[in-house]
């Protein structure tokens, strides 16, 4: 997690020691950077900063005696950065291992003349450090986001008892788990998910969350876009008759999209494959397979009735699920309405 030292305030983010100093002589953003102390000749001045940490990113600043006064940075000891004479702002940034790195900056004279400011800067100081991961509850098992599948999935752990693959549940969470199973940032999407309000887990070891949790918020923003919603009818239609057609009254604007699978007892649900011109069963809690299946209101105009009676009889229930999808938040979409229509007309309008 990247954290920012712009050295605004007194209190500093980071333990440095040495003897550097705020100032507002310069500083590349705001009012205050880092400084090199006054020295004279034949001296130096030195900040030290200890760390855990897998990457840094500053802006730096010199102003001296070109050729012989000089700035330098050293990462674990290597030196990084050699400069003199006036150089206006510059960035530095480099990844690293994830372990303990010291960091020195260092501002030293010779043995005569003055140019300049006589001293270097450093402003916006970027290190990642501590670690947080995230696991989404989705009807009491733990999921993650899989990349290649582009949705939320159950993770499995190895029972150490059984030495089987069981499903995470949150009774099994430690930190050895987090940092081995976790998710380092939240997908904003829903795919993969049932539950309409997911549990969020969220594991830190930043020490100052750690010591002061009462002080953090997690603030979660969700947006309509690109996130598909699937509603299951609770009650189905009972048909008089043996289905004709089936006439759908929807409305979709924008990159919206409404899709539609349907059942007979909620348990197996069916799209119709207008190429083949059969029938697929679709798995309407999985998204994707709601989204490559799922009927749109045109495709019922190819189902005919010997179609119709491969699935339904009179008497049976005839439910509908739904697939919403709102690409965009202006984007409309809209289930108004449905018309079956039997072999034989009845005289009772549905």
């Amino acid at each position: 997690m990247p954290k920012i030292e712009t050295f605004e305030n007194e209190t500093l983010i980071f333990n440095f020691t040495g003897d550097w100093e705020r100032t507002t002589q310069r500083a590349y953003d705001g009012s205050y950077s880092y400084t090199s102390k006054d020295i004279s000749h034949n001296q130096q001045s030195n900040a030290y900063l200890t760390i855990i940490t897998d990457y840094i990113e500053f802006y730096w600043y010199v102003s001296s005696e070109s050729g012989y006064d000089y700035f330098e940075f050293y990462i674990d000891g290597n030196r990084e950065i050699r400069q003199s004479g006036t150089s206006g702002w510059n960035k530095f940034s480099k990844s690293l291992t994830k372990e303990e790195h010291t960091f020195h900056w260092k501002y030293y004279k010779d043995g005569s003349v003055s140019s300049g400011d006589d001293r270097a800067y450093i402003d916006n100081l970027i290190l990642n450090i501590g670690e947080s991961r995230y696991f989404i509850e989705d009807e009491g098992v733990l999921k993650v986001w899989n990349e290649t599948n582009q949705q939320y999935e159950v993770v499995q752990i190895i029972d150490q008892q059984t030495q089987e693959l069981v499903d995470l549940t949150p009774d099994k969470l430690t930190d050895e788990i987090f940092l081995n199973y976790g998710m380092e940032s939240l997908e904003v999407s829903k795919q993969g998910l049932v539950d309409s309000q997911p549990k969020i887990y969220y594991f830190t070891n930043e020490d100052e969350v750690v010591s002061s949790p009462e002080n953090f918020y997690l603030k979660l923003i969700e947006t309509v876009k690109s996130l598909p919603k699937i509603v299951v009818e609770n009650t189905g239609r009972i048909l008089g008759q043996t289905i004709s057609s089936i006439d759908i009254d929807d409305f979709v604007s924008g990159t919206s999209d409404l899709q539609y699978a349907i059942s007979k007892d909620k348990n197996t649900w069916y799209a119709f494959d207008t190429t083949n011109m059969v029938w697929q069963v679709v798995d309407i809690t999985n998204d994707t397979d709601f989204a490559a299946k799922g009927m749109r209101k045109d495709d019922f105009n190819a189902v005919t009735d010997i179609h119709f009676g491969e699935i339904f009889h009179a008497g049976d229930e005839l439910y509908l699920a739904f697939r919403f999808y709102k690409g965009e938040e202006t984007d409309e979409c809209k289930f108004k309405g449905v018309r079956i229509n039997y072999t034989t007309p009845l005289d009772i309008t549905i």
